[in-house]
C-alpha cells in the first residue's frame, strides 16, 4: 500500500469536490438569507467562508508536503483539518436551517476529511524517518 499515493488522489478528488462544497453552500446560503428569516445569518455566512479558506490553504499545504516529501507542510494540513472539520460540523448540527442537501454534500466532505487524515498520518510516518546514506 503506498500512502503517499492514496493520499494525493484523496486530496486531488477533495480540490474538485470542495469547489462544488463551496458553491453549493454559498448558493443555499444565499437562497436561505432571500426566502427565510434566519437570526445567525451572519455567523453562519463567516463559519462558511473560514471554511473555504482554511479548506484552500489545507489543500494546497498537503498536496505541497506530499509532492515534496516534505514533513512541516503536511502537519501543518493535518493540523488544519480540525477547525475545517469542525467547520463542516456547525453546518449540520449548530447551523439554525439545515436542508437535506446540506446533510448529503457537509457528510462527503467530513468523509474526505476524515480518509485525508488517516492517509496524511500514514504518509508522514516514513517522511519522518532519518535518511539513510
Amino acid at each position: 500500500m503506498n500512502a503517499s499515493l492514496i493520499f494525493e488522489v484523496l486530496l486531488y478528488l477533495n480540490s474538485y469536490y470542495f469547489g462544488l462544497f463551496a458553491v453549493c453552500e454559498i448558493g443555499m446560503n444565499v437562497v436561505k438569507a432571500i426566502n427565510l428569516t434566519l437570526p445567525n445569518f451572519e455567523t453562519d455566512f463567516g463559519v462558511l467562508l473560514a471554511v473555504c479558506v482554511l479548506e484552500l490553504f489545507r489543500v494546497i499545504l498537503a498536496r505541497r508536503g506530499n509532492l515534496t516529501e516534505k514533513a512541516w507542510p503536511v502537519l501543518l494540513a493535518l493540523s488544519l483539518t480540525i477547525p475545517s472539520a469542525v467547520g463542516v460540523v456547525y453546518f449540520v448540527v449548530w447551523q439554525s436551517v439545515v436542508l437535506r442537501l446540506e446533510y448529503i454534500i457537509c457528510g462527503i466532505q467530513f468523509a474526505f476529511q476524515v480518509a485525508e487524515t488517516f492517509f496524511g498520518i500514514l504518509c508522514l510516518l516514513p517522511v519522518c524517518k532519518n535518511p539513510e546514506y
